[in-house]
Formats: C-alpha cells, sequence, structure tokens
C-alpha cells in the first residue's frame, strides 16, 4: 500500500511537498528528497491520506531519522515561528537549525537525550517574574543565584561579550556543569548543540542564538530583555526575546526577564513602582549645538559642530586619566555620495540602499548589505563628473578631534564593532578620546569612562520609526550606567549636544524609565501603533505583483498605505488579523513561485 507524507523543505516558500512513501514517516524526521533535477533535505510535517494527494508522486528518498529529531517541543516552535513572524515553517527552520543538521550529518538517536523526558507535561507551570536594576553587579549576582538552583537553566544576553564575560565569572563548581554557547556557526556550534540535546549541561550561557538549544530547561533568563540586540536587522525579524517567552510557556518554566529597563510589553503588563536609583542631574549635561565651532570637512557638504562645553569637558576628563567616548552613529568618510550636478545619491547595485563612502573617499560600502564597491569616476545617473560626499560621518570626525584635541590620543573603533579594549601600559597616565557608533558602549564594561558624549543624538529622534524616542532613552540611560561599580565614587558624565532636547527630556531621564513609559505608551496608544497594534512591511519581489497585492489586502478589509512603486506595502495590523493576513499571502509562497521571487514580509510587534 502506498502512503503520503508532508515535507518540509527548508527555505522560503510556505507549503509543504506531498511525496509518496511506502509506510508512514515520523513526523520531524529529516529525509531526502527529490526536487526539479536535484535532490533536497527535508522534515516530515505529516502523514496525509492517499486519495487527496495529487498523482503521481515522487516517491521520498533515504529516511535520516528513526524520530523527530528536533522534539516535540522545538518541532512545535518550529509552527509557532512560521504562524506568528509571517516567515513560514521553511525559514523558521532555517533559523533553528544548524547548518550540519540541514545538511544531513547523522544524529544520536533519543535513547539518553533531552528527547526522551516527555516533552511537554510541564506546560501548566509556568511563571514569570523580573529583576530590573541598573548596576550590572546586581543583575549578575541575581543571575548566577538563579543558575546555582536545581534545574536547568538557560540564560540569554543580547552581546557575545556580556554572555562570555558572564560566564567567565562563574563560580568554578557551576560552571563545570556549563557551556558558553558559540556566537558563531560551524564545528564548535555543532558540538556543543549535540551535547546539549544529549543533556551533558546544566546550564547554557549564551547569546540571542541559545534560544533554539535542545533542552528542557526549567527556568529561562533573559537579560536586558529590552536590548534591540534579541531582534534580527533583516527580515525574518524573530524576537529571540519572544522565543524565550514562547519556550517558558510551553515547558512550564520559570521566566525571569532583567535589565536596566523594561521593554513596552514587559512594562504593560508587569507592576512597576519608579526604580530607586536615577541619574545625577548635574551629570546629563544637554549642550546647545548652536554654540559650537563647525569643522571643515572637504569634499562633504553638511555639518557636524562639535560644541565649546564638549571640547571643554573632553580636555578636562583625558587630563584626569579617564576615557572618553564621541558618539555618530553613522560610520566612513560621509553617510552617503551624491553627484553635484543631478543631486541623485550613488546606490547598492545589489540592494538599493544608500552606499557610503569610507577610506578617505577611496571606497563605497553599503549601509544596509554591507557590500562593497569602487568610487566612480561618473555619476552612474547623468554622467556627471562631480561626486561629493554628505554628511560627515566618524573618519572625518576622527581628523576634525586630532585637530581641535592636540596632544591627546584619539583612537577610531572596529569598524565591525568587534572594539578591542585600548590597554594602557602598565602604570600609564595616558587616556583616549575613542570614537565609534552605539556598539562602543560596550566598552564601558572594561574602561573606566568618564565621559560619554552623543554628537548627534536629535538624528535618532528624526528617523521615521516609532521606536525612535525609545532607542533615544535606552542609549542615555546606558551610557550612565553601563559599567559603573556600585559605590564607587567616581562618577559618569553624559553630554548630549542638541538644538532642542533640553528641558522636558532633563526631565524624563532623571525621574526614570516608569516616567519614560508612561508617556511614550500613552501616545503608541493613541496613534495605534506598537505594542497595541502589529506594522506589517511587504517588500515585493516584482513590483508588477503591486496592484495584485493591493486589491486582495483592501478586499479583505485590511488597511494599507502604499508609497507607490519601488517602495514597500505599509500594513497596521489588529493581532486578531495576523492569522487572515497568513492566508493572504499564502498563495505567494508556494514552491512554484521561486522563479517570481517572494515577497519579504517585516513584522514590528513592539
Amino acid at each position: 500500500m502506498t502512503h503520503c507524507v508532508d515535507v518540509l523543505v527548508p527555505g522560503p516558500w510556505w507549503n509543504a511537498l506531498t511525496y509518496a512513501s511506502k509506510r508512514p514517516l515520523p513526523v520531524g524526521a529529516r529525509v531526502r528528497v527529490p526536487l526539479g533535477r536535484g535532490e533536497r533535505l527535508g522534515f516530515v510535517a505529516e502523514n496525509v491520506s492517499s486519495s487527496s494527494a495529487p498523482h503521481p508522486l515522487r516517491e521520498v528518498g533515504e529516511l535520516l531519522d528513526e524520530g523527530n529529531v528536533l522534539g516535540e517541543e522545538l518541532w512545535d516552535l518550529v509552527r509557532w515561528m512560521g504562524r506568528n513572524f509571517l516567515c513560514g515553517r521553511g525559514l523558521a527552520l532555517q533559523a533553528l537549525c544548524p547548518k550540519p543538521l540541514l545538511r544531513g550529518e547523522p544524529v544520536e538517536s533519543k535513547e539518553g537525550s533531552f528527547l526522551s523526558e516527555g516533552a511537554l507535561e510541564k506546560g501548566d507551570a509556568f511563571s514569570e517574574r523580573t529583576f530590573f536594576s541598573p548596576w550590572d553587579e546586581d543583575r549578575r549576582d541575581f543571575y548566577q543565584t538563579q543558575a546555582l538552583r536545581e534545574g536547568r537553566s538557560l540564560l540569554l544576553f543580547p552581546e557575545s561579550a556580556l554572555a562570555r564575560s558572564f560566564f567567565n565569572a562563574l563560580p568554578a563548581d557551576l560552571k563545570s556543569q556549563a557551556v558558553l554557547w558559540p556566537s558563531t556557526g560551524g564545528k564548535k556550534l555543532w558540538e556543543v548543540w549535540q551535547r546539549t540535546r544529549k543533556g551533558d549541561f546544566r546550564v547554557v550561557v549564551s547569546p540571542p542564538g541559545g534560544v533554539f538549544a535542545p533542552a528542557f530547561f526549567d527556568r529561562i533568563i533573559v537579560e536586558d530583555e529590552a536590548n534591540p540586540g534579541y531582534l534580527p536587522q533583516r527580515a525574518p525579524r524573530i524576537s529571540a526575546r519572544t522565543l524565550a517567552g514562547r519556550r517558558a510557556m510551553v515547558l512550564g518554566a520559570e521566566l525571569i526577564l532583567g535589565g536596566r529597563m523594561p521593554s513596552a510589553k514587559t512594562f504593560l503588563r508587569s507592576a512597576f513602582t519608579s526604580p530607586r536609583d536615577s541619574p545625577e542631574r548635574s551629570s546629563l549635561i544637554f549642550v546647545d549645538m548652536r554654540r559650537s565651532v563647525k569643522p571643515e570637512f572637504p569634499g562633504i557638504e553638511g555639518e557636524l559642530p562639535l560644541t565649546i562645553s564638549l571640547l571643554e569637558r573632553t580636555r578636562a576628563t583625558l587630563k584626569a586619566g579617564r576615557e572618553v567616548f564621541w558618539i555618530l552613529d553613522r560610520r566612513g568618510e560621509a553617510g552617503e555620495v551624491a553627484c553635484a550636478d543631478c543631486g541623485q545619491s550613488l546606490l547598492c547595485p545589489r540592494c538599493g540602499s544608500i552606499l557610503r563612502s569610507e577610506n578617505k573617499g577611496s571606497g563605497l560600502r553599503c549601509v544596509r548589505c554591507g557590500s562593497r564597491h569602487s568610487l566612480p569616476s561618473l555619476c552612474p545617473s547623468c554622467r556627471g563628473a562631480f561626486l561629493v560626499g554628505r554628511r560627515p560621518g566618524l573618519e572625518a570626525l576622527a581628523s576634525a578631534a586630532g585637530r581641535f584635541l592636540r596632544g591627546y590620543s584619539v583612537r577610531l573603533s572596529s569598524e565591525e564593532g568587534k572594539i578591542n579594549p585600548f590597554h594602557k601600559a602598565k602604570n600609564s597616565k595616558e587616556s583616549f578620546l575613542i570614537l565609534g557608533t552605539r556598539r562602543l558602549l560596550a566598552l564601558c564594561d572594561v574602561q573606566d569612562v568618564g565621559l560619554v558624549a552623543w554628537l548627534d543624538l536629535d538624528a535618532e529622534l528624526r528617523r521615521l520609526e516609532h521606536g525612535a524616542r525609545f532607542q533615544v532613552f535606552s542609549m542615555v540611560w546606558e551610557s550612565y550606567w553601563r559599567g559603573r561599580k556600585k559605590g564607587s565614587a567616581e562618577e559618569r558624565s553624559v553630554l548630549i549636544q542638541t538644538r532642542w532636547m533640553a528641558g522636558c527630556w532633563q526631565n524624563i531621564f532623571q525621574q526614570g524609565w516608569e516616567r519614560f513609559w508612561r508617556d511614550e505608551l500613552r501616545m503608541r496608544k493613541s496613534l495605534n501603533i506598537p505594542p497595541f497594534a502589529h506594522w506589517v512591511q511587504i517588500d515585493l519581489a516584482k513590483d508588477e505583483e503591486r496592484e495584485a497585492l493591493l486589491d486582495c489586502l483592501e478586499h479583505a478589509g485590511l488597511f494599507v498605505m502604499d508609497p507607490g512603486p519601488g517602495g514597500p506595502l505599509w500594513l497596521t495590523l489588529e493581532p486578531k488579523n495576523v492569522a487572515l493576513l497568513r492566508s493572504l499571502l499564502e498563495p505567494r509562497f508556494q514552491i512554484k513561485c521561486s522563479r517570481l521571487g517572494f515577497p519579504v514580509i517585516t513584522l514590528w510587534t513592539e
């Protein structure tokens, strides 16, 4: 008798493919299946009735596993991710599985592994608690205490360096039962994944990727849970923090959310009182950018004012032997390059985003995909011969800082954010002015930072994103608290160059994150934006599909914002309508549509 099985092939498509089989196959097992002229690895989704299957069917190839290789709980997570993040189970499998697993590498059978423990029997025991403190050492001690308790623990950190630092500080007896989850793929990740699956570790300390660790945890701790580091920059934007909450609910585990401040969703569902600790009023310095010197940047249009207060406080802090950070979220020599004749900006040939200049204007780099390109001699649009930079970046700033602060050491942090501490020689009193993006704040963990200066924080508030105000508040809050020692006499100042942020913002920072979130969420609710509604961004593979998709969505009663040809479609979506949108989009993610390309769906939930 011929049986039929639906198989999920990891990839951008949402539908399963039906194959013939000589017998029913275990759901979640890996199989090799013919696809087109080749062969692909897939996962058995379900056994289906042969009467409902199209004929004739191609047969399943090799069966690689005796049972569900992921286990019941992670298999449930794949389904949940595909439904709730509008990415389909194929992309969910790609995100969750190590590459060797997707290549068909052998995996030990379930005996002795986490799969044999009885998957979801404790789901009704779920609990949630929070621990928010601005002091890093308080949170570290609390997390260590929780990890020492009986049972398995997963501790998630938004940065690899934070996970490594916490792991290295574990007591020896606890460290012997723990593992530091690798931040990259390769053999090390595959080895740790398999050993975790076998139950070799009681504690897993990890950056966001460890949220997929194959074990049944009794508690899941998410440090700095409001940090955007848990959310990938590219679609599908699957939040590791949200996945941690889902896993804790299904497993009946204890979920502990911590950090310097809560996220919007955590604040909404929890009862908080005002934080006990707030910055010293004299330590938050708002400086009017109109009282400044304006360095010249040859070949670059636009200003980057340096206020007199900034320069004076920088000199005083460096003279005292402490480090100074100048933060500007604009890498390279200039933020973009444009033609002086037609005004058209140079765009990335790969993804269409703006190209910034770097290496003293000799090269270009895409601000989105990171691809590098040579500087053309003529404008691609009008063949004009005069190209200029716009908006000075960090490389240009480094030259200006060296001119204004002669006699002091100026350093530019790593482009990729892999920031190496600028170690001083023993007994050296030399201090550094270090320039970088917001990633520079990670150095507060290892450096004695006396001044953090935001050179253009107004630019963050000008961003057309609903979370811009939160980003501003959280970055300044982190600038003041990160890496400081409780009880230390050494204060830290945060200087903000601004044209209009002073006044109410100074009061908000002084009163803390409770005041910020109450005002912010009141505004978001009135505008019906996340977290009170979802935003959905749909980037079309081919613009000729725009009218057909618009008609489909509007006919279903969904409100769509269309900026015109070439731009993405935007929807404001009530959470209850996610299933409706998924059903409308599903036909466009069939595997038969591969040659046409697939839309890219980005979901914003808070």
